[in-house]
């Protein structure tokens, strides 16, 4: 995988909303670590964008499993654990590296992070062996199933090394619940699970009348080696009543609550966040899609008492209330706290007011996601402040200004940039576009007017560009064709439509050879279609499809319709060339296509060109005689009125009717009537004489556009 690209790795890039750099463009170090059975202890420096691997193999003793419990403490940089399940004995290394969203387990993305396999997981063991022991409490002593882990830790930035502390500690999974936080369990069952089609996955554990209160054997849960709940995830349980918050006060270990996908919790977000702002431990809080749980994001003093901010102070790593249908402002707090709040995210709500500018140095935002809200205002000048950001998704807002010249520098970890949708104006910033860590940058519906020069002239490291997506579409910009994308090495879709973009497509060989979706409809490009464009990797048959699910290529498009195109339809779009699942559009410029040929009878290449019910943006070519395009004959020009055929001097008759000049005409027009009609008729039979093989041209140049469902 290393040095080449993985096109399955790079489906699940197109798919994730975060993303880290590309692990297939890491130095993958040679020779894993083996950490087995004993606690593990050791401090690591990894280069710039490099992975380690680590077998981990927990052990199990007369029966018991064990929780496996991974510390990163960073002194320097930032480094991500990321463990995947290998199944039967010793890890299996031919198994998928683990790595960014490839990954069952994965770290939090803070400067201190905690991860935890829980033994009660139910990928803990192998699906359809050994899973019935985790179901049904603890493994029997005849169980001598061996669970393994491959593991692997990434630096993603390609600037600092990152220097960290890697613990990796063993505890029995036989402990109990505590009393106390059982007595909790038990109250929250009976305020939340009344109704009989609530909490199933929780009743189906229930022995009698009494709920299941034994959390630490509960498959998605976990405990402190005390017997104190540390993860809590409740995830469409079906939770229905008026949550009682105070009941999660007892769970004094906790780290991780998730109550994510319950609308029929009901409670304003102020009290629940009053409760949750006690328990000291709390780093993960994950409300998202529980759209009962309502009100301002912050009360009427957000940046000094709520509990949300008191939350962020005490140490929360990862906030997730998207889908939430929140209103109210951003408080400052989650922007302002030093060294705290990794990953935000507020998305899909009803958010109002201005992102607030006061992003320290020291910023711990790692990702922020405040899409789809109502967030006014201009982008704050201190984001280039934040030199932990990977991924940033402010679409689908309302806001204005230019995008601040200097984002981009010094942000060695930035991965995934979407300013879709907003009102945006200026140029797009040079360390932005030349950003090698970028994989994915989309800003179209905006009202951007220049590209970066460096785009066009080229720059230093355009041969070590991330980027598999470069969204334009739909702005105002004004520049010429920016020819140094095509050598951008991992390009897989590339989108200007709607623009002004000038010039002529570059002539390079190998250009775009990893494309596989070109979109650049309804611009002023003019000039032939260079042969070498036929590199372009949506034509390359041979070009392994990106697959966008396990079943589902992506889609390879092709559209350079309504520019100002001139000269022949080039030989690479020949019906023995092109591959059978592009969809292609030329319609809307001047080029010429030979109509008697069958080679472009796939794309029906004379209906594209010729039908002038497709041609919007530019006319078609003037017949000539080496055009072969239907041309109507040459009309024999009419004297005039006082000279002969022979350029004499005719006597001016006084003598009414018709005379021989005038029936000469009706004569010659006659004929030319009859010629216009015979060409016109063999045109037309000749360009609807096959049905079965037309292809209806592209309707919209944004019908193939984002991508969006994939």
């Amino acid at each position: 995988m290393v040095g080449g690209t993985n096109f399955a790795c790079v489906a699940a890039y197109l798919l994730a909303a975060i993303c880290l750099h590309p692990a297939s463009a890491a130095t993958l170090l040679p020779n894993p670590i083996n950490i087995n059975g004993t606690s593990y202890s050791e401090q690591v420096t990894l280069s710039e964008v490099t992975l380690q691997r680590y077998n981990i193999i927990p052990p199990v003793l007369l029966g018991v499993y064990y929780n496996v419990r991974i510390q990163l403490e960073s002194s320097q940089g930032h480094a991500a654990f990321y463990c995947n399940p290998s199944w039967g004995g010793q890890p299996d290394e031919s198994n998928t590296i683990a790595q960014p969203k490839n990954a069952v387990w994965e770290t939090d993305n803070s400067r201190s992070e905690n991860l935890t396999i829980p033994a009660n997981d139910p990928l803990y063991l192998q699906p359809n062996t050994a899973t019935s022991a985790i179901l049904s409490g603890l493994p029997s002593s005849g169980d001598a199933y061996q669970p393994a882990f491959n593991c692997s830790a990434l630096n993603p930035s390609t600037a600092v090394p990152a220097v960290f502390t890697l613990t990796v500690t063993f505890d029995a999974n036989n402990r109990n619940l505590s009393a106390i936080e059982g007595d909790s369990l038990t109250g929250i069952f009976t305020s939340c699970c009344t109704d009989i089609t609530s909490c199933t996955s929780w009743r189906n554990r229930t022995q009698g009348i009494a709920p299941y209160t034994n959390f630490c054997q509960f498959a998605g849960q976990s405990c402190t080696p005390t017997g104190s709940l540390q993860k809590l995830d409740m995830t469409s349980f079906g939770l229905k009543c008026s949550f009682a918050s105070a009941s999660l006060a007892m769970f004094s270990s906790l780290e991780t609550l998730i109550l994510s996908e319950n609308p029929g919790l009901t409670t304003s977000l102020a009290t629940m966040m009053s409760q949750l702002a006690n328990l000291p431990t709390l780093r993960r809080l994950e409300l998202k899609q529980s759209s009962g749980i309502s009100g301002p994001l912050a009360d009427a003093n957000p940046d000094t008492s709520s509990g949300l901010c008191t939350a962020v102070q005490n140490g929360l790593q990862y906030l997730d209330f998207s889908n939430m249908q929140l209103t109210g402002s951003l408080p400052s707090c989650l922007l302002a706290a030093p060294g705290t709040l990794s990953q935000l995210d507020l998305s899909n709500n009803n958010l109002t007011g201005s992102i607030p500018d006061i992003i320290p140095a020291n910023s711990s935002l790692y990702g922020m996601a405040l899409a789809s809200n109502n967030l006014t205002g201009t982008l704050p000048r201190t984001l280039s402040s934040a030199s932990m950001l990977s991924n940033l998704e402010l679409d689908n807002n309302q806001l204005e200004g230019s995008i601040p010249a200097d984002f981009g520098m010094g942000m060695s970890l930035l991965s995934t940039v979407d300013l879709s949708k907003n009102a945006l104006t200026g140029t797009l910033p040079s360390p932005l576009a030349t950003s090698v860590s970028l994989t994915s940058l989309d800003v179209s519906s905006n009202q951007l007017t220049a590209l970066p020069i460096e785009w066009s002239e080229g720059f230093a490291n355009a041969s070590q560009s991330s980027l598999l997506r470069i969204f334009l579409q739909q702005n105002l910009i004004q520049s010429r064709f920016p020819a140094a994308l095509a050598g951008f090495p991992q390009l897989l879709m590339f989108n200007a439509s709607d623009n002004r973009l000038s010039g002529a497509l570059p002539s390079v060989s190998g250009m775009f050879s990893q494309t596989q979706a070109f979109e650049v409809a309804s611009n002023l490009l003019i000039g032939p279609i260079p042969p070498e464009f036929g590199s372009v990797g949506a034509l390359n048959k041979s070009l392994a499809d990106v697959m966008v699910s396990p079943n589902t290529p992506l889609q390879r498009v092709l559209d350079l319709a309504h520019n100002n195109f001139t000269g022949g339809v080039p030989v690479f779009l020949e019906k023995s060339v092109v591959p059978a699942m592009l969809k292609i559009s030329l319609v809307g410029n001047r080029l010429i296509a030979d109509c008697g040929s069958t080679s472009f009878s796939y794309l029906d290449m004379c209906d594209q060109i010729l039908n002038s019910s497709d041609i919007a943006a530019a006319p078609l070519p003037e017949p000539t005689a080496a055009t072969p395009v239907a041309v109507v004959p040459p009309v024999a020009p009419t004297p005039p009125a006082n000279t002969t055929e022979s350029g004499g001097v005719a006597a001016a008759s006084t003598k009414s009717g018709i005379g021989s000049g005038a029936i000469a005409g009706i004569v010659v027009g006659a004929v030319v009537a009859i010629a216009v009609a015979a060409v016109a008729t063999t045109v037309y039979f000749k360009r609807h004489r096959s049905p079965k093989r037309r292809l209806l041209p592209m309707q919209s140049s944004g019908a193939f556009s984002r991508f969006e469902d994939f």
